[in-house]
């Protein structure tokens, strides 16, 4: 086997957990989304360790939360990251595999000791919860966790606002379970009514009329190419200079 191969192979295993962080085992015990719980997948102790590393080094005026799909905008999205969201002092604090009870602990285990108060929050969180795994919740049952993260939040920054994105697609097929349950937890994100938050969903820039997806954009019906975190920084990157632009208006009049 050749250098060249061994290095391939080793970068296809580093890889590896991201693409299966949206299918958990079906072995999983039942939880709570809104009870805290560590998050015990073989890789997340690395991931978590950069992610407390991030917090403590990096000034953090936006704060990205998430799964796979967040922790990947690092790894899959580098190069929008580094070009858009770094300049903006952007920390991100996506695991793979994670649901909400796993975010409610990192929050609660790490403080949320960021180095500076961010102004803008970034949540996307929920295919994980409705995925797979034996225990998964329901769409309701799962909004109830985004929404004690977000008022943890709220708590912790009272001056941050929050961006809740709607779960993107889930699955191949447009009439599939995985895709269905996606919807429905993204109807119950609108039923949501929090202070200093709103509610975006971008899925119709990644999908066809026919709610199949657009060439290029996903790896694996779930995980985004560099592409399809091309597409989502172009309508991300405007909501979140336009919150930046608000708090940075309201501390000049203060």
């Amino acid at each position: 086997m050749t250098k060249n191969t061994l290095i391939s192979a080793a970068c296809l295993l580093a890889g590896l957990p991201s693409l299966l962080a949206a299918a958990p085992s079906e072995n999983d015990p039942p939880t709570s989304p809104v009870a805290p719980v560590y998050n015990d997948r073989h890789w997340v102790p690395a991931r978590y360790a950069k992610v407390k590393q991030n917090m403590a080094n990096l000034p953090c005026d936006v704060f990205f939360i998430g799964d796979s799909i967040t922790e990947q905008w690092e790894i899959v999205g580098k190069k929008v990251w580094d070009e858009k969201f770094v300049p903006l002092k952007a920390v991100n604090f996506g695991v793979s595999g994670d649901r909400t009870e796993h975010i409610l602990w990192r929050m609660e285990d790490t403080k949320l000791a960021t180095t500076t108060p961010p102004k803008v929050c970034v949540l996307m969180v929920g295919t994980n919860n409705i995925g797979t795994w034996k225990g998964k919740q329901t769409p309701k049952e799962t909004v109830e966790g985004v929404k004690k993260i977000v008022t943890t939040l709220l708590d912790k920054f009272p001056s941050t606002h929050v961006i809740i994105l709607e779960t993107t697609p889930y699955g191949p097929d447009p009439k599939g379970n995985l895709r269905i349950l996606g919807e429905k937890v993204n109807a119950e994100i609108r039923k949501l009514k929090l202070p200093r938050t709103n509610i975006v969903n971008y899925n119709k820039y990644f999908l066809n009329p026919d709610k199949t997806f657009k060439p290029g954009l996903f790896k694996d019906h779930v995980h985004l190419t560099e592409q399809g975190y091309r597409v989502w920084c172009e309508h991300l990157l405007p909501e979140v200079e336009k919150w930046l632009k608000k708090s940075d208006q309201a501390s000049s009049r203060s």
